[in-house]
């Protein structure tokens, strides 16, 4: 990603027309979502709904420094069949900043509370990346809601250059400057999206990005205290994830990325020993941001497993 340099060119109260295109539409009518929010433990979260509510109801959780916005693409493949929910986990997107909250233990209670005031019986899992851990985490004591449950590309513990790699990126993101223009972020995200329409890429923009007034950069909207979701506090957490694996009772889909550098072989099929009803997939030709790299490969193996 560029980094702004310099003193911006523009006021600090200039309102940057692009964050008001979030809800632009786009050639699908389903697209962009209804956004709905709640206060759970104290804190507001926002969420993202796709699809007939009477549909059977799927969650899908994003990674870290995401928001829910991150699987629109992925959404509109589902919405056929299933009702789809896309949280901002806290510190992310829209849902209110909790620094010194971001254990995994507190993300899985965020999505026990999200249940309950959705008042879901029984609901389909699918997590990427940290949200990974998260479901682990939720799923330990609540698989009995579960009908299925998705863990993409993210284990108990990382691979070690996947985790070098992932701390680097959550450190420098509180140093982050941001994007001194608008043609700055579009590229950027361009090039997290690849193909995707302009319209699509200013809602993720929208939903990401916030102006800071004081340098007037456009700027994430994530807790750079997120990093917490890596530090010690996440070593910490590996040995409970381990062994929360052995008490997940429902189907589980572990996949892994066949470029990962997060989630290594070795790790993935240690999962599917622990798990009690696992199964392993690997998608060709992607790298850790799978639902990115490979879309339509990845929808597609999701909804033939959440079929079965």
């Amino acid at each position: 990603m560029r980094r702004a340099t310099g003193t911006p060119h523009r006021p600090a109260s200039y309102a940057s027309p692009i964050l008001a295109t979030v809800t632009a539409p786009d050639a699908h009518p389903h697209a962009t979502g209804n956004d709905g929010y709640l206060t759970i433990h104290g804190l507001r979260h926002h969420y993202l709904q796709w699809g007939d509510v009477s549909n059977d109801p799927v969650v899908f959780l994003h990674g870290l420094m995401n928001n829910g916005r991150y699987w629109e693409h992925i959404a509109e493949q589902f919405t056929s069949r299933y009702a789809v929910y896309a949280p901002d986990l806290r510190g992310h997107g829209e849902s209110e900043h909790a620094p010194g909250g971001y254990l995994v233990w507190a993300f899985a209670m965020d999505l026990r509370g999200f249940v309950e005031e959705m008042d879901f019986e029984a609901f389909d899992l699918v997590a990427h990346s940290i949200g990974s851990r998260v479901a682990m985490s939720y799923a330990r004591d609540h698989s009995h809601r579960l009908k299925h449950l998705v863990l993409a590309d993210m284990g108990p513990q990382m691979a070690e250059q996947g985790a070098r790699g992932i701390r680097k990126t959550t450190g420098g993101a509180q140093k982050a400057p941001g994007f001194e223009t608008e043609s700055e972020a579009l590229e950027y995200y361009a090039g997290q999206y690849p193909g995707q329409s302009e319209e699509f890429l200013r809602r993720q923009m929208g939903a990401s990005l916030t102006l800071d007034e004081q340098s007037g950069n456009l700027v994430f909207r994530f807790d750079p205290s997120i990093h917490q979701a890596t530090g010690r506090g996440a070593i910490a957490e590996i040995p409970y994830l381990w062994e929360s694996l052995e008490h997940i009772k429902c189907p589980t889909l572990v996949i892994r990325a066949e470029k990962s550098k997060v989630l290594s072989r070795e790790i993935a099929e240690q999962m599917v020993e622990r798990l009690p009803r696992a199964r392993f997939v690997e998608i060709a030709d992607a790298g850790h941001q799978v639902p990115l790299h490979q879309p339509d490969e990845f929808s597609r193996v999701v909804r033939d497993f959440l079929a079965e």
